[in-house]
């Protein structure tokens, strides 16, 4: 099978890093052939450069990528601008991007831009379109009560993939018509050596933005830290609410008992992840969250939060912890009953393992790679 990927820089930036690569890797290991459509504005930074060509080819695992500089509006051209601007400066390359190559689906990821020249590809060429949505593509015009942008960033897609329940209720809610699936996402399972996890040691990871709620984890950790002086957290990411976060390091007087790591690659993430005996992300408007799936498979107490995407694979007591948003006291709470009964936290991080190293990505693309040939098939 041919496959037609379109992924926008921000989720391209980093090959190792990337979801929709791991994916498009999964594809390829299964003996189908894929291509990479890669739109990269102008002037942003792409791989350590605000200049680089018009229009690059890059061969990488096996697949060739395509990646193509575009005018873009920002968010005052979200809806139709951008979309323009980067059909314009795709169109002459066209016949270079599908030499010897028809696609049997294209497959585009996320509403909005991605979805857009998924349309117009579908149309020039006849073949299936799939968009997935990975969370604030759906919940950012959400939020806004944008219903009718969703709807028209989901115009022509013949299944619409969410990688949580709650992103297929939010479409739901917002009028969008068209077919729906739910598929969750897949990792890299890298699992590090069994190591001792000091009783009290916290870990959070992620971009550091308002709905990660960093500052409600280290609100948690202040009040753990009145009972249990020897508590550690560690801060792992970057982002624009990284120096509000010192401060508020400071002002709860945690000294060196917090430490932030700024941005670290994957690897050394997981490696900070899998020291730690609880892992904790309270965040909002996550469509799924890969980083809680990490957490698991290296032997986590994952705590996440009520009513989000990670709702979906974590029953609270069973195989991690949901918490109510916003609730610090709901984070201490369930850290001090894993304190008092240790081996019925063993019990629910090793669920909790088991559960998440089941979602490869190679179980994940035979589920997209099933729908695919559906749909290529007319089914």
């Amino acid at each position: 099978m041919n496959i037609l990927v379109i992924g926008h820089y921000g989720i391209y930036e980093h090959l190792s890093a990337s979801f929709v690569h791991s994916q498009a890797k999964a594809y390829v290991a299964q003996g189908h052939q894929v291509r990479v459509i890669i739109p990269v504005p102008v002037g942003k930074t792409f791989q350590g450069s605000k200049l680089g060509p018009a229009f690059h080819v890059r061969q990488a695992d096996s697949m060739t990528l395509y990646y193509v500089r575009y005018l873009s509006a920002s968010n005052f051209g979200q809806r139709h601008i951008n979309t323009a601007g980067a059909i314009c400066a795709l169109r002459p390359h066209l016949r270079t991007i599908l030499h010897d190559f028809a696609p049997d689906v294209i497959h585009a990821h996320t509403l909005s831009l991605d979805s857009g020249i998924g349309r117009w590809l579908k149309k020039r060429l006849g073949c299936p379109l799939v968009v997935t949505t990975h969370g604030s593509d759906t919940f950012v015009p959400y939020t806004a009560g944008k219903f009718a942008d969703l709807r028209a960033y989901a115009q022509g897609a013949d299944t619409v993939v969410c990688v949580s329940t709650l992103l297929r209720r939010r479409l739901e809610e917002a009028g969008v018509s068209q077919p729906m699936e739910v598929i969750l996402n897949g990792f890299r399972v890298t699992q590090t050596p069994p190591q001792e996890k000091p009783p009290l040691s916290m870990v959070q990871a992620g971009y550091l933005v308002p709905r990660k709620k960093a500052d409600v984890t280290m609100h948690a950790f202040a009040k753990l830290r009145e009972t249990y002086p020897e508590a550690t957290l560690t801060i792992v990411g970057n982002g624009p609410e990284e120096q509000r976060f010192h401060a508020l390091a400071e002002q709860l007087q945690l000294g060196d008992s917090i430490r932030f790591t700024g941005y670290l690659p994957n690897e050394q993430l997981l490696a900070e992840v899998a020291k730690a005996r609880f892992f904790v992300m309270p965040s909002v408007r996550e469509g799924f969250g890969i980083v809680y799936l990490e957490a698991m498979a290296n032997g986590c107490v994952t705590i996440g939060t009520q009513g989000e995407g990670i709702a979906d694979l974590i029953t609270s007591g069973t195989n991690g912890y949901l918490v109510p948003a916003d609730d610090p006291d709901a984070i201490v709470a369930v850290i001090e009953e894993c304190l008092r009964d240790p081996q019925a936290a063993d019990a629910v991080a090793e669920r909790g393992r088991r559960d998440a190293v089941g979602l490869t990505w190679e179980k994940n693309a035979l589920q997209y790679l099933a729908l695919f040939r559906r749909l290529r098939d007319g089914q």
